[in-house]
């Protein structure tokens, strides 16, 4: 007889934690003298502003900027200085920095902007744009700013309690999973063979969500390793979602649909 078994998903960060949203700063695009500093400092506020726009990302304001770089006696020629840059960002209290420059290739005219990630004091994200005229920009700038939006990380969306049941092999599964800051979380499977539980790791950009987890001399012989990289589709209210991935290793997709309790 099957026995329906269900699914829950709780989280255990508080809604403040797992909604923080990244913070980001833009600084200033260097000119090089391939226009004016005016007109970089305007091509700059274009930019900053399809930013705010996408809401992927707290700004930091520009006068705020200027006023700790002024404090820091920040110069230009630190922005090649990966540890010079990590402080200012944290100065400022950014998670991340986008730096930008214009330079020519030949007779092209491009803006080379890249994103620091300052945790990390890394390069997260490169970019750049060919202008073959300056009215070219401002037509140009808002799909520029959209792939700097894309890599901010998303908002989580695991918080409260989920439930869902899946059929394979003639029974239902229920997996357990306690979603934790830092792409980890714990995950419990059980059906009528038993049950097993282990550490896991997951992923969500906002599009694709990714969780692993391997299970060691597995109770239920064929779920011993997770492996689900898939788009992941919620609905209006962020109160149920859909992922279509495989119940077990090498077996066919199927659908799951997780629902907010």
């Amino acid at each position: 007889m099957k026995r329906t078994i269900i699914l829950v998903a709780m989280a255990i960060f508080s809604l403040a934690i797992l909604y923080a949203t990244p913070s980001a700063a833009v600084l200033d695009f260097e000119s090089n003298n391939y226009c004016t500093a005016q007109n970089a400092l305007i091509m700059t506020d274009l930019f900053r502003n399809e930013l705010v726009r996408s809401g992927r990302a707290d700004i930091v304001d520009r006068r705020n900027i200027e006023r700790i770089k002024t404090e820091l006696k920040f110069q230009n020629s630190d922005y090649a200085n990966l540890d010079r840059m990590k402080s200012l960002g944290k100065m400022i209290g950014a998670d991340y920095l986008i730096t930008g420059s214009f330079d020519m290739l030949g007779s092209k005219l491009y803006l080379v902007a890249q994103m620091l990630n300052v945790e990390t004091a890394r390069i997260h994200f490169s970019s750049r744009m060919e202008i073959n005229a300056w009215d070219e920009y401002d037509r140009k700038v808002k799909p520029f700013a959209a792939e700097f939006a894309a890599k901010f990380p998303a908002a989580e969306i695991f918080t409260g309690t989920w439930t869902a049941t899946i059929e394979y092999n003639g029974s239902f599964d229920a997996y357990e999973i306690a979603f934790a800051g830092g792409g980890r979380c714990t995950v419990k499977i059980s059906n009528d063979a038993g049950s097993q539980e282990t550490a896991g790791t997951y992923s969500y950009d906002g599009t694709v969500f990714k969780l692993n987890a391997l299970f060691k001399n597995a109770a239920i012989p064929y779920q011993n390793n997770i492996q689900w990289t898939a788009v992941l589709t919620l609905n209006e209210n962020n109160t149920a979602f859909n992922i279509n991935v495989s119940p077990a290793t090498n077996a066919q997709p199927r659908r799951f649909t997780f629902t907010r309790q």
